[in-house]
């Protein structure tokens, strides 16, 4: 049995439809001991066109720093060996005057305490896992200088 197909008459006269904007690709270090866990953030990340480095531990996050320059950094707070509240002071300790990296503590953690142990750690955000790839663009946005500045203009088709 056939069944008839018919073209849609719409298709012969649709536009191709310019992507939004995105906004600044941002150089951003990962860093998640949990394989899975960084697998989606690191997804989320790309979607949006951001170079990511991932290491699973506080210790590759330094060398990484030392290495490469970054314009912000996701930290787990609980990772092995050198914890996330303490990578941040180091981080903070190394920053050259004038100099200042923004780092997000992530978490899965349902305490209280976190958030303010994380900022006295010198940690400037605080995301609760899970979170959406929204909720890191409103976050980038806030701490990352031009991030919503778009990297690509979109010309106008007219």
């Amino acid at each position: 049995m056939r069944l008839p197909l018919h073209a849609p008459e719409e298709a012969a006269s649709t536009t191709a439809v310019a992507p939004a904007p995105i906004g600044r690709v941002l150089h951003v270090l990962l860093v998640e001991d949990d394989a899975i866990v960084a697998a989606v953030i690191r997804g989320q990340l790309e979607r949006q066109h951001h170079r990511v480095c991932y290491v699973a531990n506080g210790l590759g996050a330094l060398a990484e720093l030392d290495q490469s320059a970054f314009d912000v950094v996701l930290l787990d707070l609980d990772l092995p060996g050198v914890d996330g509240f303490q990578v941040a002071r180091l981080i903070r300790q190394r920053e050259e005057p004038g100099r200042h990296l923004p780092i997000v503590a992530i978490t899965a953690r349902s305490g209280g305490g976190e958030e303010l142990h994380a900022r006295e750690a010198g940690m400037d955000a605080f995301l609760r896992k899970p979170f959406s790839g929204e909720d890191l663009t409103e976050l980038f946005a806030r701490l990352v200088p031009d991030a919503a500045v778009p990297a690509v203009e979109v010309a106008d088709p007219a």
